[in-house]
Parts: structure tokens; sequence; C-alpha cells
């Protein structure tokens, strides 16, 4: 009797922290961008590893819900996180993919795993001045593609980097995301009307050529994939994120068109 209730104390430990992980994993992903989908699976796949059945698992944008129990027992062990603030980290999301095949195909010791998760989301992507850099040569490489010319391009640059700066300052403040792109928008029309305005260039392309940065071309395929996928909450969730954050960049650049249109 006492082997009994030794062994249901130590399942019970190991299940609310297994729920606890499982949240972890989830909460990475979905902060870094993943679809649904993915998230939802991997949670499910991790429980298998460690034995769990009847296996819940509901994921949205914002919410996560795991619900597990081990064979031959019948309590179920849960976790519930609200998650509050996400953005888009590829990097994270293949790390995780990584790992959670690993555990599938050899389960660890859960403090390890508990460790390794730690080690990945406190992992730093890259620099702010490099995410500048890639930013201005995406602004570069989009003034071409709308039919501009070589001095349109180069003015793009300053243009695009500066935009990136911006948003990068804005999301490790964790600013609202509406607001961020209304301000970013309004930003690099304001300065792009200055500079085409200063070296005689098309201030439509430069505008169109930064503004590019901006567009939530991720958060559009994740809606259609989750929708797509059966998860009607998540798609109409992202679908509408997206639609907001275009109506916050066109909101803040038509209001700065508005005002120094005439420059």
């Amino acid at each position: 009797m006492t082997y009994r209730c030794y062994n249901q104390v130590v399942e019970k430990v190991f299940g609310n922290k297994l729920a606890k992980i499982l949240t972890k994993v989830g909460i990475i992903l979905t902060k870094s961008g993943a679809e649904v989908h993915r998230v939802e699976d991997t949670m499910e796949r991790i429980c298998k590893a460690y034995g769990a059945s009847v296996i819940d698992a509901y994921v949205t944008p914002t919410l996560l819900i795991i619900s597990f129990s081990f064979k031959d027992q019948s309590e179920l062990y849960h976790n519930i996180k609200r998650v509050y603030y996400s953005s888009y980290d590829l990097f994270k999301i293949d790390k995780i993919n990584s790992l959670s095949r690993e555990v599938c195909s050899k389960p660890i010791d859960l403090d390890l795993f508990d460790e390794l998760l730690d080690k990945i989301d406190n992992e730093k992507g890259y620099s702010t001045w490099m995410l500048c850099l890639a930013g201005a040569l995406c602004a570069f490489g989009f003034a071409f593609f709308y039919k501009g010319d070589l001095y349109d391009a180069l003015v793009a640059i300053p243009v695009g980097f500066c935009t990136k700066l911006l948003t990068s300052l804005l999301e490790k403040i964790e600013f609202p995301v509406f607001f961020k792109h209304l301000l970013s928008g309004a930003f690099l029309t304001a300065l792009s009307i200055v500079l085409a305005t200063i070296f005689k260039v098309d201030r439509d392309i430069v505008i169109i050529a930064s503004i590019m940065l901006l567009v939530p071309g991720l958060a559009i395929t994740n809606a259609i994939r989750d929708s797509v996928s059966g998860d009607l909450v998540s798609g109409i969730t992202r679908a509408i994120e997206a639609i907001f954050i275009a109506i916050a960049i066109a909101l803040g650049s038509g209001i700065v068109l508005s005002l120094l249109g005439g420059m």
C-alpha cells in the first residue's frame, strides 16, 4: 500500500512537471510565430514519447491548453498558459523542432529538457545593426522591383535602415503592434518625402520599397495555413491581426502624406 502511494506521488510530480514543460514548448513556438498545427502536433508527440495518452492540446495565438493522462491511470494532468507577446523567430522554431525530434526518438530527463528549453528561449538572434543592414538591403532591392532606378534604390537604403532600427527598438520594449506599425509607417513616409525632395528622386518608389519591410507576410501565410488545417479560430485571429497591421501602416503613411504631400 505504501509503495503504491509512493508510486502515485512520483507519477503526479512527473505529470505536473511534464505539463509545465509542454506549455513552455508551446509558448516558445507560439511567440516565435509558428503555426497552430505545428505547436499542437509538437506538444502531442512529446506527450506520447513520455508515455502519456488521452492527449488534448488546444492552441491559439494568445492561449495554450494541454491535458493528458498516463496509461492505466485516470488522473488528468493539465496546464493553461496565456501568451502575451509574439514576434517571428524562425531560428527558435527550428531549434525546438530539432529538440522535439530528439526527445521523441529518445526521451531525456525532464530537468535536462527544461534546461535545454531555457537555453533556446534565451538565445539572442541577430544583432539590431545586422537587422538594420538587412532592412536597408531589402529596401534597395524592392526599389528595383517596383521599377525604380539606381538613384531611387540608393535613397531607399537609409530609409530602410532607419525603419528597421525603429521597429527593432519598439519590439524590444514590447510596444503595441498596431501603434508600432502606425508609427513606423508614418516615420518612413516622412523620411522618404524629405530625402526624395532633397535628392530629386521618385518619392513613391522610395516609400513603397521601404514600406514592404512592414508588410505582415508571415502573419498572412500563417492565417491561411491555420484556416486550411481546420484551426479556424487561430486562422481568423491571425487574419484580423494582419488586416489591423495593414490598416495601421496605411493610416500612418496616409496621415504624413496628407500633411507633407505638397513638399
